[in-house]
Protein backbone atom coordinates (compact mmCIF):
# COMPACT_ATOMS: atom_id res chain seq x y z
CA UNK A 1 0.00 0.00 0.00
CA UNK A 2 2.86 2.35 0.76
CA UNK A 3 4.14 1.88 -2.79
CA UNK A 4 0.80 3.19 -4.08
CA UNK A 5 1.02 6.27 -1.88
CA UNK A 6 4.63 7.02 -2.78
CA UNK A 7 3.93 6.55 -6.49
CA UNK A 8 1.50 9.48 -6.45
CA UNK A 9 1.91 12.41 -8.80
CA UNK A 10 3.64 14.70 -6.29
CA UNK A 11 6.23 12.08 -5.34
CA UNK A 12 6.87 11.28 -9.02
CA UNK A 13 7.48 14.94 -9.81
CA UNK A 14 9.81 15.33 -6.84
CA UNK A 15 11.73 12.17 -7.75
CA UNK A 16 12.12 13.17 -11.40
CA UNK A 17 13.11 16.73 -10.45
CA UNK A 18 15.80 15.44 -8.08
CA UNK A 19 17.08 12.97 -10.69
CA UNK A 20 17.23 15.75 -13.30
CA UNK A 21 19.08 18.02 -10.85
CA UNK A 22 21.61 15.24 -10.12
CA UNK A 23 22.09 14.74 -13.86
CA UNK A 24 22.49 18.50 -14.33
CA UNK A 25 25.16 18.54 -11.60
CA UNK A 26 27.09 15.87 -13.53
CA UNK A 27 26.83 17.89 -16.76
CA UNK A 28 28.03 21.07 -15.03
CA UNK A 29 30.93 19.19 -13.42
CA UNK A 30 31.86 17.74 -16.81
CA UNK A 31 31.71 21.19 -18.40
CA UNK A 32 33.95 22.65 -15.68
CA UNK A 33 36.41 19.76 -15.98
CA UNK A 34 36.69 20.40 -19.71
CA UNK A 35 36.92 24.20 -19.57
CA UNK A 36 40.41 24.08 -21.11
CA UNK A 37 39.79 21.24 -23.59
CA UNK A 38 40.07 22.52 -27.17
CA UNK A 39 36.89 21.94 -29.19
CA UNK A 40 34.81 20.88 -26.18
CA UNK A 41 31.13 21.87 -26.30
CA UNK A 42 29.22 22.29 -23.06
CA UNK A 43 26.05 20.34 -22.27
CA UNK A 44 23.06 20.95 -20.06
CA UNK A 45 19.97 19.07 -18.95
CA UNK A 46 16.57 20.23 -20.16
CA UNK A 47 13.87 19.32 -17.67
CA UNK A 48 12.37 22.34 -15.94
CA UNK A 49 10.78 23.74 -19.11
CA UNK A 50 9.23 20.33 -19.84
CA UNK A 51 7.88 20.13 -16.29
CA UNK A 52 6.49 23.67 -16.53
CA UNK A 53 4.76 22.81 -19.82
CA UNK A 54 3.28 19.67 -18.30
CA UNK A 55 1.98 21.47 -15.22
CA UNK A 56 0.58 24.45 -17.13
CA UNK A 57 -1.02 22.12 -19.69
CA UNK A 58 -2.97 20.36 -16.95
CA UNK A 59 -4.68 23.62 -16.05
CA UNK A 60 -5.97 24.27 -19.56
CA UNK A 61 -9.30 22.87 -20.63
CA UNK A 62 -9.27 21.71 -24.22
CA UNK A 63 -11.14 19.42 -26.54
CA UNK A 64 -9.13 16.41 -27.69
CA UNK A 65 -8.45 16.09 -31.40
CA UNK A 66 -9.98 13.23 -33.31
CA UNK A 67 -8.37 11.82 -36.43
CA UNK A 68 -10.86 10.33 -38.86
CA UNK A 69 -8.55 9.93 -41.84
CA UNK A 70 -4.94 8.77 -42.19
CA UNK A 71 -4.08 12.03 -44.01
CA UNK A 72 -5.13 14.20 -41.08
CA UNK A 73 -2.54 15.95 -38.96
CA UNK A 74 -1.29 13.41 -36.42
CA UNK A 75 -2.29 13.79 -32.81
CA UNK A 76 0.23 15.26 -30.43
CA UNK A 77 0.96 12.80 -27.66
CA UNK A 78 -0.31 14.12 -24.35
CA UNK A 79 2.56 14.43 -21.93
CA UNK A 80 2.32 12.58 -18.65
CA UNK A 81 4.58 12.47 -15.63
CA UNK A 82 5.52 8.88 -16.48
CA UNK A 83 6.89 10.00 -19.86
CA UNK A 84 8.63 13.11 -18.53
CA UNK A 85 12.38 12.56 -18.74
CA UNK A 86 15.35 14.92 -18.58
CA UNK A 87 17.19 15.44 -21.86
CA UNK A 88 20.88 16.22 -22.30
CA UNK A 89 21.46 18.95 -24.88
CA UNK A 90 24.90 19.91 -26.19
CA UNK A 91 25.35 23.51 -27.32
CA UNK A 92 27.22 23.25 -30.61
CA UNK A 93 26.20 26.68 -31.93
CA UNK A 94 28.50 28.91 -29.93
CA UNK A 95 32.21 29.15 -29.36
CA UNK A 96 33.73 31.50 -26.81
CA UNK A 97 37.34 31.03 -27.81
CA UNK A 98 39.46 30.41 -30.87
CA UNK A 99 40.02 26.77 -29.88
CA UNK A 100 36.28 26.02 -30.30
CA UNK A 101 35.51 25.55 -26.61
CA UNK A 102 32.26 27.20 -25.49
CA UNK A 103 32.38 26.70 -21.72
CA UNK A 104 32.17 29.88 -19.62
CA UNK A 105 33.50 29.03 -16.16
CA UNK A 106 31.64 31.90 -14.45
CA UNK A 107 28.34 30.81 -15.98
CA UNK A 108 28.96 27.18 -15.02
CA UNK A 109 29.77 28.08 -11.41
CA UNK A 110 26.59 30.15 -11.24
CA UNK A 111 24.57 27.24 -12.68
CA UNK A 112 26.15 24.90 -10.13
CA UNK A 113 25.13 27.12 -7.21
CA UNK A 114 21.60 27.45 -8.58
CA UNK A 115 21.32 23.71 -9.20
CA UNK A 116 22.61 22.88 -5.71
CA UNK A 117 19.96 25.14 -4.18
CA UNK A 118 17.26 23.61 -6.40
CA UNK A 119 18.24 20.06 -5.41
CA UNK A 120 18.25 20.98 -1.72
CA UNK A 121 14.78 22.51 -2.07
CA UNK A 122 13.45 19.37 -3.77
CA UNK A 123 15.00 17.20 -1.05
CA UNK A 124 13.43 19.39 1.63
CA UNK A 125 10.01 19.17 -0.05
CA UNK A 126 10.33 15.39 -0.29
CA UNK A 127 11.26 15.18 3.36
CA UNK A 128 8.30 17.38 4.32
CA UNK A 129 5.89 15.22 2.30
CA UNK A 130 7.20 12.03 3.91
CA UNK A 131 7.07 13.61 7.38
CA UNK A 132 3.48 14.64 6.71
CA UNK A 133 2.66 11.10 5.59
CA UNK A 134 4.30 9.66 8.71
CA UNK A 135 2.25 12.05 10.84
CA UNK A 136 -0.96 10.76 9.22
CA UNK A 137 0.08 7.11 9.55
CA UNK A 138 0.89 7.44 13.25
CA UNK A 139 -2.27 9.47 13.88
CA UNK A 140 -0.19 12.43 15.00
CA UNK A 141 1.47 10.51 17.83
CA UNK A 142 5.04 10.62 16.58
Amino acid sequence: MLDGILSGEVYQVLEKAMNAAAMQQQMISNNIANVDTPGFKGSEVVFQSKLDALISGKDKAFLPLTVTDKNHIPLVQEMSIDKLEPQVVTNTDTSLRNDGNNVDIDSEMSKMAENTTYYAAMAQLTSAKITSLLHVITDGKS
